[in-house]
């Protein structure tokens, strides 16, 4: 169901809210059908404008993270998504064995995912004011390559597979004494990497062949979010 916002916050984001493990990325204009896999009960996910301020975006990612009723909030900057000067994909050769030739095709979106190491994380009691308001670099990733060079691959998929991006951690909130009618004890604050995922076909050309053989299907993984996860402990 949709989270209601002021008609301020609706220009300067897209924002939704679900129930379940499984949530669709929201765009300015149209939903799309990737998801993003988190284990919370309830989630709200905005995707950032870069027309805003750096102190608007923090405005109102601490406004949702106040809200005791919101588990995680996922935060995306789909502009971090776009690389320049990425080599152009083509058949490309091995290192170890020159005359084979390999190419990289058919490169489609995949389901975007939480990662499960925790970028930052803060702990603390009901009054207490937690913040983890910090720059982490995030390397993107590859499941194999099945020979083809990481040129050919960042050709194809558009961003390079041995960089990194440096994701903006900003939340900062109030430690609530109750949720839900039960009192708090303590809150761990957690920040986690969401990545958008693509996958890809390798294909290769043997020395003493004129045809292209499949070499098999990779995921390649590329930070563009943060989830804010809070886990309450009850007295």
């Amino acid at each position: 169901m949709c989270k209601k916002l002021s008609m301020t916050v609706i220009m300067l984001l897209s924002v939704v809210m679900l129930v379940g493990g499984i949530l669709p990325t929201v765009g300015h204009a149209q939903k799309n059908n990737e998801s993003i896999s988190t284990e919370s009960t309830e989630s709200t996910v905005l995707t950032l404008d870069d027309t805003m301020t750096v102190s608007e975006q923090n405005s109102i990612i601490n406004e949702y993270l106040s809200d005791p009723n919101i588990d995680e909030l996922i935060v995306l900057d789909e502009s971090l998504l776009i690389e320049s000067d990425v080599i152009e994909n083509g058949p490309s050769t091995n290192a170890r064995a020159i005359i084979n030739k390999y190419k990289v095709q058919n490169v489609r979106g995949g389901s975007d995912a939480t990662g499960s190491s925790g970028l930052a994380t803060a702990i603390g009691g009901p009054g207490v004011v937690l913040n983890i308001s910090q720059n982490k670099s995030v390397a993107t990733t590859v499941s194999a390559n099945f020979g083809a060079s990481n040129a050919a691959l960042s050709g194809a998929l558009g961003y390079s597979v041995t960089g990194t991006t440096t994701i903006t951690i900003s939340g900062t909130f109030k430690v609530p004494s109750k949720v839900n009618g039960k009192s708090v004890k303590s809150l761990k604050f957690t920040a986690y990497p969401v990545y958008k995922s693509k996958l890809y076909d390798v294909y290769k050309m043997p020395w003493n062949s004129f045809s292209w053989t499949k070499q098999g299907t990779g995921t390649a993984k590329k930070a563009y979010g943060v989830s804010y996860k809070k886990v309450y402990t009850y007295k």
